[in-house]
């Protein structure tokens, strides 16, 4: 029996800026996921592995992971996202990280100072 390993890793932790309030999380990783598929088509969306960790509505600091092949296409995901709920937006890559645990401890930093 051969067995398949799951893949490296990677987490992306990124900050949404928009015109007015803050959108609810359910729409935020809606949009990630439909400009994801959009530019990438169903078979990049699944090799991509995407999957949403965390999003706080009040400081607009979210976490997303996915595959390590798959970083460049997420960022750029990211960026092409400019309107969310007919408000303007604007979804930028903070850092990326190999661990979850590391980007917590960043985005608690950066609450802190």
């Amino acid at each position: 029996m051969v067995r398949v390993g799951r893949g490296k890793r990677r987490y992306l932790l990124f900050h949404l800026t928009t015109e007015g309030g803050r959108p609810e999380a359910w729409r935020v990783e809606k949009a990630v996921y439909e400009a994801y598929k959009k530019l990438f088509g169903v078979k990049g969306l699944s090799e991509a592995e995407l999957a949403w960790i965390s999003y706080e509505e009040n400081s607009g600091f979210g976490i997303l992971r996915c595959s390590h092949r798959a970083v460049a296409r997420v960022r750029t995901a990211l960026t092409l996202i400019d309107e969310l709920d007919g408000r303007k937006a604007r979804i930028c890559t903070v850092r990326v990280s190999g661990t979850g645990k590391t980007l917590k401890k960043t985005l608690s930093q950066m609450k802190s100072s």
